[in-house]
């Protein structure tokens, strides 16, 4: 191992090396400059949170024009695969060259494919211009929780981070309402202007206020690495983008996993030899950060199954409409803010790994619930009761996995770990997604069979338009099938749920790291 990785995972004695003590007269302009900070990383981060549902809201209009309903899911799928393979390299970048540097050439490259969606005149053109706009994202969210890691002490983290939690759900939520109001007064071009005053602001707030502190670095990308990491995580993605009936053959299957698995092994053989690696051998085995990425994977699994089967099981299985499904979801983001709160001071006091543990058997009673109030057909209210049990333990658990990692390496590695955390999240999610939804595709599938065989296509029955014209008799079979095929869903969210229990416990005891002063972030923020 390269002497350039010692040190880099601290230990409990590090807490006891004394900071370079600020000058006196940084404190109160450290202070404000801080404030404004914070406020311009809120903006960049409420943009590419809210991206992704602007734009979704607006994807039938779009279509409309453009025409191309072939290529409608990648719209979406380019964006998603674009943000998530460069976020590591985002946070290799962000520990080398600095995270000033990284964070306005993130929000100019976003800025850049959002101006080009928006004079898009081809699905074609769309897409690629999409995937500029993910290329953007990639850098935005782990960096500015990166920064954030920087400039807060571990109390004043939990508190901000709870907070920027609870912004960054409401912002989602807000998505398809801003979304579909900007189409219908200015047409769906807009929703990609808009982006650009807020991020216009938020970048000359950072350029202004924000001066990154220089570190000694060596500045190797790792472009093996890279590669190999993100050919491998592609080809799980778009493998898992189309599997059950009716998706990829058998051979293309087996094509998608070969490569995988070989870009992947390639990967980790290559990354406990390089000698800057993206994602370094050393510091994943680590008790703090390991089972917090290995847990944000399976946290990624729950939270984004939560959110794309449960509104299915309202308005499929339970014929509610889009009201009905929002009202259930809804409550998980807000319990999940003010989890954040609540979690805050008992991290800094009970430290990482039990506030982990409390939070992931919450998320645990919240997916028993769930199951039980689908097998035994439980009312809306209850589902909604239940649900928020399961935002409560969103907050502890993904706030403590990050924080975890953060405070357990020094300042230049925590841009690496960070966008870990963030990466393996984001691909729990996609791949969690793809494979409960495989085994719903899969229970569900001679029972499809026999509505094509009547003529009904599976869209009509979520559309609330079309659904009220079909045969009682049909709305019934349709609505038992899937809540047989979800119930299954839930069982598998349940499984996963446990595991991430089992893996939080493995982690480092107690608030074990390197505790980030007052002095170390004035110093981060001022340069």
């Amino acid at each position: 191992m390269n002497r350039e990785w010692e040190g880099a995972v601290a230990t409990p004695s590090s807490q006891t090396v004394a900071p370079a003590a600020p000058l006196p007269s940084e404190p109160a302009e450290a202070t404000l400059d801080r404030r404004y900070v914070t406020a311009a990383l809120m903006i960049v981060m409420v943009l590419a949170s809210m991206e992704q549902t602007v734009t979704s809201t607006a994807m039938p209009t779009i279509i409309g024009d453009l025409h191309g309903l072939e290529h409608y899911s990648w719209v979406a799928s380019i964006y998603l695969l674009a943000c998530t393979v460069t976020m590591p390299l985002y946070g290799r970048l962000a520990d080398a060259l600095g995270r000033k540097r990284v964070i306005i050439g993130s929000i100019l490259i976003f800025a850049t494919g959002s101006v080009l969606a928006s004079f898009a005149h081809s699905m074609t053109q769309l897409i690629i211009f999409r995937g500029i706009q993910g290329l953007g994202a990639g850098g935005i969210m782990p960096v500015v929780l990166t920064i954030l890691g920087d400039i807060f002490t571990l109390a004043e983290r939990a508190k901000i981070q709870g907070f920027f939690s609870g912004v960054w759900g409401t912002s989602a939520l807000a998505g398809p309402a801003l979304g579909a109001a900007l189409v219908n007064s200015f047409g769906w071009r807009s929703i990609f202007f808009v982006n650009l005053p807020f991020g216009a602001i938020g970048l000359i707030v950072l350029m202004l206020k924000y001066h990154d502190r220089e570190r000694p670095h060596k500045v190797d990308l790792d472009l093996p690495g890279v590669v190999s990491l993100s050919l491998g995580c592609t080809a799980i993605l778009v493998l898992v983008s189309r599997l059950g009936p009716e998706g990829w053959s058998y051979p293309m299957i087996a094509a998608l996993l070969a490569f995988s698995i070989i870009a992947i092994a390639y990967f980790i053989q290559h990354e406990r030899k390089a000698e800057h690696p993206i994602m370094p051998a050393k510091l994943m085995l680590d008790r703090a950060i390991g089972p917090s990425i290995l847990g944000s994977f399976l946290f990624g699994i729950g939270f984004l199954s939560l959110d794309t089967y449960v509104p299915l099981y309202v308005q499929g299985a339970r014929g509610g409409g889009a009201t009905a499904a929002a009202s259930v979801v809804t409550p998980v983001f807000f319990t999940w803010a003010a989890s954040g709160v609540i979690a805050a001071p008992m991290i800094v006091r009970w430290g990482f790994r039990r506030v982990a543990l409390i939070g992931s058997a919450l998320i645990i009673t919240g997916f028993t619930g769930l199951l039980l109030g689908a097998i035994y057909h439980a009312p809306h209210w209850m589902l909604t009761a239940i649900l928020s049990i399961t935002g409560f333990g969103f907050g502890p658990t993904s706030m403590s996995y990050l924080i975890a990692a953060q405070e357990a390496v020094t300042y230049q590695y925590r841009g690496s770990v960070t966008s870990s955390i963030s990466f393996f999240r984001t691909i729990g999610g996609a791949v969690g997604i793809g494979v409960l939804g495989t085994v719903f595709n899969i229970l569900i599938a001679s029972d499809m069979k026999q509505l094509a065989s009547r003529g009904v296509r599976p869209a009509e029955l979520l559309d609330p338009h079309t659904a009220k014209a079909l045969a009682p008799d049909v709305t019934q079979f349709a609505q038992h099938m899937m809540a047989y095929g979800l119930i299954f869903v839930f069982a598998g969210m349940l499984m996963f749920a446990v595991f991430q229990l089992i893996v939080t416990a493995m982690m480092a005891p107690g608030k074990t790291g390197h505790a980030i002063s007052k002095a170390e972030a004035i110093e981060a923020l001022a340069g």
